[in-house]
């Protein structure tokens, strides 16, 4: 079967799309000829069928699609600790699938962008690639500036990772991060062993072929793809112990990026070996302050005794608080 490119329609004031190879070409929803006109209406099968508002509320994608591709594209936790991600991950593309793997690393799905290429301890977190992400004409519909916008003209270029938008419009940051979403993927899958993976980890819709995805690659040309994607991708994959300190020391206190635990029981459980050593260190260390109440000098201290009163105390109070949240 050849491999069809058909230049995708972009009107004058709009940026083209980034590749115009059709991946979805054998998809059975909606017919390719539908797609190739343009219209709204058809493109909009290739969203998911609805998303998660802020409030909870479940609504249709179809009903406020670029509220679903907002959903879809959220980078808002990455984005205000843009200027430590350095601690959290190098500035590299992510290894490759198959490399993923030999670091015995299982993948987990997510479909939160915020969590795509953050990895902790034997897993990594990937999100599937959208359908709409692979349609040029969704690109030219979505993901490109409207009419009379004036962002394309203000573009201005520092160094070889950062670009400089004054009055960058919104569609124009939604086409960033979907541009690095996808360079992500030009690295994650780089051998046909890596396609294959990512085919049976449901990464990418079925439809699409390992010959159809090195065409699409070319035409991303990842090497000079940098000025024109999401910061956040300059940096590969991100370390969530690293993400989770970040953000208890300046974002939310006491609070990190992902939760790890639900319940305090579980914490507990998954620490014991921690807990203990430091049970068996506070009842040396009371102990010890015991013996020093015993002798002459030490009986008369005022602050020793200040300060055996509080830490028996604390004690008191943290063995209170660890058996009520067991």
């Amino acid at each position: 079967m050849p491999i069809i490119v058909i230049p995708a329609q972009s009107p004058a004031h709009r940026l083209p799309p980034p590749f115009s190879i059709r991946l979805l070409e054998h998809s059975n929803l909606p017919s390719t000829d539908s797609l190739r006109s343009n219209h709204p209406d058809q493109l909009l099968y290739l969203l998911p069928a609805s998303y998660r508002k802020a409030s909870g509320d479940v609504v249709a994608a179809a009903r406020n699609v670029t509220a679903c591709i907002e959903k879809e594209l959220n980078l808002d936790r990455l984005t205000i600790i843009h200027r430590w991600l350095w601690v959290a991950g190098r500035p590299l593309p992510p290894r490759a699938l198959h490399h993923q793997l030999l670091l015995n690393r299982g993948i987990l799905i997510t479909e939160q962008m915020d969590m795509h290429l953050v990895w902790t301890a034997g897993r990594i977190f990937l999100k599937p690639i959208p359908r709409f992400l692979l349609e040029p004409n969704f690109w030219a519909e979505y993901l490109s500036c409207e009419r009379d916008c004036e962002c394309s003209s203000d573009e201005t270029t520092q160094g070889f990772h950062a670009v400089t938008l004054r009055n960058e419009c919104k569609r124009r940051g939604l086409r960033r991060r979907a541009l690095g979403f996808l360079f992500s993927y030009t690295a994650l899958l780089t051998h046909e062993s890596d396609f294959r993976i990512a085919q049976d980890k449901h990464l990418l819709p079925e439809e699409v072929t390992w010959r159809a995805w090195r065409v699409l690659i070319e035409q991303l040309d990842p090497e000079h793809i940098y000025p024109h994607i999401d910061r956040r991708f300059v940096h590969g994959e991100l370390r969530l112990s690293r993400l989770n300190k970040i953000y208890a020391l300046y974002q939310t206190p006491l609070r990190g990026y992902l939760a790890r635990w639900d319940r305090y029981g579980a914490f507990l459980r998954e620490n014991f070996a921690g807990l203990a050593s430091l049970t068996v260190y506070i009842a040396i260390v009371l102990t010890a302050m015991q013996v020093g109440l015993a002798t002459e000098a030490l009986e008369r201290s005022p602050a020793f005794q200040s300060a055996s009163y509080g830490f028996t105390l604390q004690h008191f109070h943290g063995d209170a608080v660890l058996e009520l949240s067991v």
